[in-house]
């Protein structure tokens, strides 16, 4: 196992899952590959390897970072440990990080799936979530691989919306469409109830 590739980890406001970052390109910019412990990563050694370990349940690659899922209990200053070494051990294994298969994959999906896809999203997970706290979100359009959505009710004008579209609404998205490019608010938030831009 090299040591000499340089690799940090960010937490996330999501406690399960922290963000590796890597001195290497893994993905070009503007795409994003996702993989679950249930799909066929054969070729991609990073997914190979990541999912040896117990616990890990997903893991995006986008660019030089990799965020990582996990299901179990153990805190990401153990678990870290862990996967660092073996992201480290995928970048000098000699095989490809992300197989060309999955990258065309993702590139090849074709545009149109998106938005029912994010509506459905939407329908069964973020609008539940987000009613907890009198809020919802609806996808106002697709244009190329840009995703516009507006926040209403409750999320309308908070000051934790933005925190709850990049790390929440846009993380979920990339999760299921991951050849999104843009994920942009389009919301008002100044006539929102709480506007906090006013």
């Amino acid at each position: 196992m090299s040591e000499s590739i340089p690799v940090r980890g960010e937490l996330l406001p999501d406690p399960d899952q922290c963000r590796f970052h890597i001195d290497q390109t893994l993905v070009e910019e503007g795409w994003s590959v996702g993989f679950a412990r249930d799909d066929d990563w054969s070729g991609s050694a990073l997914a190979e390897l990541l999912f040896t370990l117990d616990g890990i349940e997903h893991i995006r690659i986008t660019g030089n970072t990799v965020v990582v899922t996990k299901s179990n209990p153990m805190a990401w200053t153990e678990l870290a440990a862990e996967v660092v070494p073996v992201i480290r051990d995928a970048m000098d294994s000699g095989h490809a990080a992300v197989s060309g298969e999955a990258i065309s994959a993702v590139k090849n999906r074709p545009v149109e799936s998106i938005a029912d896809t994010v509506d459905q999203l939407f329908e069964s997970h973020i609008n539940p979530a987000l009613a907890s706290h009198g809020g919802y979100a609806r996808l106002v359009k697709v244009e190329e691989r840009d995703v516009f959505l507006e926040m209403g009710g409750g999320c309308q004008g908070c000051a934790a919306s933005q925190a709850t579209l990049r790390h929440g609404i846009e993380s979920a998205i990339r999760r299921v469409v991951p050849q999104v490019r843009e994920v942009i608010d389009v919301t008002d938030h100044e006539s929102g109830e709480n506007p906090y831009y006013a």
